[in-house]
């Protein structure tokens, strides 16, 4: 019997970015202006991150179907909508 192959564990980048993520949506929540840039860097990581993983590296063959190409960019197109919304937060003077 075949063993399943075992999932590849996030990268260290991966794993910042998550925290990012969350750090930004626990300013977003307390309404703090911090979050913005935040949310930018965590964009700005992600951009980077998708880069290599599906030009410089052979990311979407270990990844294995082009499902993980859709996934990938439902995440990348949540994480401009982070920012642009905090943004647009920061300019209604909601954002302390």
């Amino acid at each position: 019997r075949r063993r399943p192959r075992p999932t590849p564990r996030p990268s260290r980048r991966q794993r910042q970015m998550c925290i990012r993520d969350r750090l930004g949506a626990v300013l977003l929540v307390l309404r703090r202006q911090l979050a913005v840039p935040v949310f930018l860097v965590s964009f700005l990581a992600r951009v980077v991150t998708t880069i290599h993983n599906f030009f410089l590296s052979n990311g979407l063959e270990v990844m294995g179907s082009p499902g993980a190409l859709v996934f990938s960019a439902l995440i990348f197109v949540f994480a401009l909508f982070l920012y642009l919304y905090s943004r647009a937060m920061k300019a209604r003077g909601i954002l302390r």
